[in-house]
């Protein structure tokens, strides 16, 4: 295994026959490597990617008013951002959470409606918009995040995308609120276990791994502590429905799409779909190695 940042270098490698696999595709060379009859493409159908607002609740912050929230919303164009990012291959949905997982909840699609956002900016006494820190995407996603700089422009709020590491990143995300300051935006994603419940726990509830006290809604938390104690699988399913529900229509997170985590291979390997190669929808990456063969 090799580590290549630059994504020119990694397709050239695996068109060279330097390398057999290569992950993370741009959107910008998902064409060149999908003509080339020599490789394949992996476009994996992987995790949910969505906006999340560090201490929401805080009524100094823009964000504790639920309309500018929701003009967020309505200002990013999420069939854009899937075409320039996946390919068009990934899928916009409408919640944050993989709705093929245990409890899982469809959403239908969120309108992208510029006119609307504007109007609700207003209401919430923005008419102007305002400035952000920092809109930070989970690395090395970048363009992703200049993306929805460039359309919040389109209502008026004004971000820079920030650049970091991923080790430094993740660490910022276990430290809690204190390594947000001011007016953040986090564009976040996962892949992450089996059931909704692994989303919750993780990402939003209050003291979970990836949530320290960002959010702290404590009427949810309550609700899930009653479905981590029900042993009762429909009552279970409607508590995990109720959670779900109630953050999609306050707009606590502001679900984008479903990207395609977009990989490749090259000729000397055995497959006669790239499936068997990418065999699971829990991972972007080949596995199990052992499982994989090559030609002659």
């Amino acid at each position: 295994m090799i580590a290549v940042p630059e994504a020119a270098t990694r397709v050239a490698m695996l068109e060279r026959g330097e390398a057999d696999i290569i992950y993370v595709v741009p959107g910008e060379m998902i064409e060149r490597v999908k003509n080339n009859p020599k490789v394949t493409l992996a476009p994996v159908l992987s995790g949910n990617w969505w906006l999340q607002f560090p201490g929401f609740q805080d009524p100094k912050s823009p964000f504790h008013d639920k309309r500018v929230r929701e003009a967020i919303s309505l200002a990013i164009d999420r069939d854009a951002m899937n075409q320039a990012e996946s390919g068009g291959m990934g899928v916009v949905g409408g919640n944050w959470i993989n709705d093929d997982v245990e409890y899982g909840m469809p959403w239908p699609k969120w309108p992208h409606d510029v006119a609307k956002a504007k109007r609700l900016m207003a209401e919430a006494g923005y008419p102007n918009g305002f400035a952000v820190d920092w809109l930070t995407p989970l690395p090395a996603y970048y363009s992703r995040g200049e993306r929805v700089v460039s359309q919040l422009q389109a209502i008026g709020i004004r971000a820079k995308n920030q650049v970091m590491e991923r080790g430094v990143f993740l660490k910022k995300m276990q430290g809690g609120l204190k390594e947000w300051p001011g007016v953040q935006i986090i564009f976040n994603v996962t892949r992450i276990g089996g059931t909704w419940s692994n989303w919750y726990d993780t990402m939003f509830k209050c003291g979970g791994f990836q949530a320290k006290y960002f959010f702290c809604v404590k009427s949810l938390d309550d609700q899930f502590d009653k479905y981590l104690a029900s042993v009762d699988p429909k009552e279970r399913e409607k508590l995990a429905y109720q959670i779900q529900r109630e953050i999609l229509e306050n707009y606590y997170f502001v679900p984008v799409f479903r990207h395609a985590a977009v990989a490749a291979y090259g000729p000397r390997i055995s497959a006669k779909k790239w499936q068997d190669v990418f065999p699971t929808i829990t991972t972007a990456y080949a596995y199990p190695w052992e499982d994989i063969e090559l030609k002659n």
